[in-house]
């Protein structure tokens, strides 16, 4: 029996302890109205590898939990301290991705079912309608003062946002934001997320009395790396052996027969962009100039010196013929509905947010797969709620900074 067997069965004996754990902490914290969270689970250890604050994939849901996301979207709303009349969505100012817009839509249409008046814009986008595969998406115009936000004719009085703001925030007062603006990659740092997650799954393994190692990340940031600078890519180079050591270590621990791995990736967002795999220290002190700028670049043309460094952990579950992952959505604070990314042209350690990749539903996976999923369930949603927790720890981060 693997380390993780023998821990899941241990979570699944104080499942109720863990579940008033988790409630206990999401009354503790500002919880997100909505995130998603990539799920990697090699059978000797599960984990949620990247967490979005701003979910570009609701089309990709199945329509049977519809329902429910918008009654947790509802409940979310009603709490705020004033609910808002009108509420404008905010998307991306890219407006040419089908998939993209078809989440919009799906977003926009949740949030009709509850009653709430949804528009959807921004200043930067005319006025026009869409057709989708979900119905018409219908842009309108959007104007913007100090203090207010006009859309349509009429004042907003909340926006919500569907953009990773990579350039920057929203620079707009008088209107509640939601995410918030530091939620956005132009601030928000991966690391400390999942430094926040380490936390709170060293909680869960002291309740359970297992190693938090077999469901948290390992990683940490290296800042002002130069790459181009031979110096810097030495530093990094030690920074990368002390991890493979630290993951080695671990697997000699629980008698995991593999080679350990670490994910360089740029530490804001990257939609895919800026990740690069590593098995040795030498591949960095070797780097080519394509690796480097494919490593250095991020979305926008930006370019990255601060970088998460990532313990790669493989997928063991594979559904016809090509390795899958799953991806949790949630909303205040639960996760409610799942997709599966599938790809056959990859293997079971490679990044899978790319463009070859599919999405695909529980009901499209082979019977073996569907079972090893189920079995699971209860896991994966474990670990994306206790990241959706950690999203609110980041927004106390940044109220305590306020107040310094």
């Amino acid at each position: 029996m693997t380390g993780l067997e023998s821990a899941l069965l241990s979570l699944l004996e104080k499942r109720t302890e863990i579940e008033q754990w988790l409630e206990k902490k999401r009354q503790s914290v500002p919880l997100p109205i909505y995130g998603s969270f990539d799920i990697r689970d090699a059978g000797w250890k599960a984990v949620v590898v990247d967490s979005n604050a701003f979910p570009a994939g609701f089309n990709n849901l199945n329509i049977k939990d519809h329902e429910k996301l918008s009654s947790g979207l509802r409940e979310w709303l009603d709490d705020l301290v004033k609910p808002p009349n009108r509420l404008l969505i905010w998307p991306e100012a890219h407006t040419r991705n089908p998939g993209y817009l078809d989440n919009v839509r799906v977003i926009q249409s949740l949030i009709e079912k509850t009653g709430f008046n949804v528009l959807v814009g921004t200043d930067l986008l005319k006025s026009q309608t869409i057709t989708t595969s979900f119905g018409d998406l219908s842009l309108v115009d959007v104007d913007v003062t100090d203090d207010t936000v006009i859309a349509n004719g009429e004042i907003i009085d909340l926006i919500l946002l569907n953009a990773d703001l990579s350039d920057g925030p929203l620079n707009i007062s008088g209107v509640d934001i939601f995410p918030p603006n530091h939620m956005g990659w132009h601030s928000r740092s991966k690391c400390r997320h999942f430094e926040h997650v380490s936390d709170l799954v060293h909680e869960i393994g002291d309740i359970v009395g297992i190693d938090p190692w077999l469901i948290g990340p390992w990683g940490f940031i290296s800042r002002g790396r130069c790459l181009e600078e031979q110096f810097c890519r030495e530093r990094l180079a030690a920074e990368i052996h002390d991890g493979l050591e630290f993951i080695s270590s671990k697997y000699n621990e629980h008698g995991i027969e593999s080679k350990p791995s670490l994910f360089i990736k740029n530490d804001k967002g990257t939609y895919g962009l800026g990740i690069l795999r590593i098995e040795s220290p030498d591949e960095i002190l070797n780097l080519s100039k394509r690796k480097m700028n494919r490593l250095t670049y991020a979305k926008g043309g930006k370019h990255a010196e601060d970088f998460l460094l990532q313990e790669a952990v493989p997928t063991f579950l594979e559904s016809n013929n090509s390795v899958i992952e799953p991806v949790g959505y949630g909303v205040n604070g639960e996760v409610i509905s799942w997709f599966f990314r599938s790809n056959s042209k990859y293997g079971n350690l490679d990044n899978l947010n790319t463009p070859s990749t599919q999405f695909i539903l529980e009901k499209d996976l082979s019977e073996k797969s569907s079972s090893q999923v189920n079995s699971r369930k209860w896991l994966h949603k474990l670990i994306a709620e206790i990241s959706m927790i950690a999203m609110g720890k980041e927004n106390l981060d940044y109220d305590s900074s306020d107040d310094d």
